[in-house]
């Protein structure tokens, strides 16, 4: 659920839209390390980003052309990598990152600004989540640096500014102007964690791939639950959890013509595959 710093301003030059800023963000909930997601459904994107099937299709193409993503087709699925938000390297996180695990990107007031106001927004975030908690720029260098980077004039970036103060303590003195964020406002995140959210996608794409239509939510919270479990000891043995996840998912229904998520014997099939006592015959 990260954006490193460096792309902002490269996704500002590129003159991102604001359903391009939401597909974006909805879909950095569930990547891993490398920046990559896996199973992106279109319908999902739809009804979260509240978009018609063309855009997001527009959206997806967009985005490609741009060199912001690239992507491949699973059937109705699509398999994502946001381009150089790699996270894997040593040194990765020291580079800087927004966060957007936090619930004001649910709000309906960031969900209803203008495209280049939550590009604004992601840049105050930006500035004033270091240490320092707040931003301080000479008044003249600090309209020039968000004019410029936005492209709009002075009158467009105050109104931008009067937007925002929603989110942010955004004024003038002696000068220079400040803008420090609302912790009320960033501090609250989703009542899901950030591994709860990540994993329950891989879960219900792993399902979807496996044409099983019948996910009941606590299967799918057991199913978590198993991936936690096990995911050390699958290390340890040099495997990887979420493939023999999608294994024994896609194993569990091959000669069921019901096709249900059934937790517990995905369970039984990965202590199998990890040579564990107790496993099924």
């Amino acid at each position: 659920m990260k954006i490193k710093y460096s792309l902002l301003d490269s996704w500002c030059e590129r003159n991102v839209t604001n359903k391009e800023i939401d597909f974006l963000l909805h879909i950095s909930h569930f990547q891993n390390e490398r920046g990559q997601i896996i199973g992106i459904y279109y319908r999902d994107v739809c009804s979260a980003c509240n978009m018609s099937i063309q855009t997001f299709y527009d959206v997806l193409r967009s985005l490609k052309k741009k060199e912001i993503i690239t992507y491949t087709s699973v059937n109705y699925d699509y398999d994502i990598t946001i381009l150089n938000n790699d996270f894997s390297y040593e040194g990765s996180y020291q580079e800087g990152y927004v966060n957007v695990s936090k619930s004001v990107f649910d709000s309906k007031s960031f969900k209803a600004l203008r495209a280049k106001e939550k590009m604004l927004f992601l840049l105050f975030m930006k500035v004033t989540h270091g240490a320092a908690k707040s931003y301080r720029q000479g008044a003249e260098d600090f309209y020039k640096k968000y004019m410029d980077l936005l492209g709009v004039t002075k009158n467009i970036f105050r109104t931008y500014l009067h937007s925002l103060k929603k989110f942010f303590s955004i004024g003038r003195k002696d000068g220079n102007h400040y803008v420090t964020y609302l912790a009320s406002i960033f501090k609250p995140k989703r009542s899901e964690s950030e591994t709860d959210q990540f994993l329950g996608h891989v879960v219900k794409a792993d399902c979807r791939r496996s044409k099983i239509k019948e996910i009941e939510e606590e299967a799918i919270k057991d199913t978590i639950q198993v991936v936690k479990q096990y995911r050390k000891e699958a290390r340890d043995q040099g495997f990887d959890i979420l493939g023999i996840i999608n294994d024994c998912i896609s194993d569990s229904v091959q000669n069921f013509k019901h096709k249900i998520l059934d937790a517990k014997y995905v369970h039984k099939l990965v202590r199998k595959q990890l040579g564990l006592k107790g496993a099924l015959n």
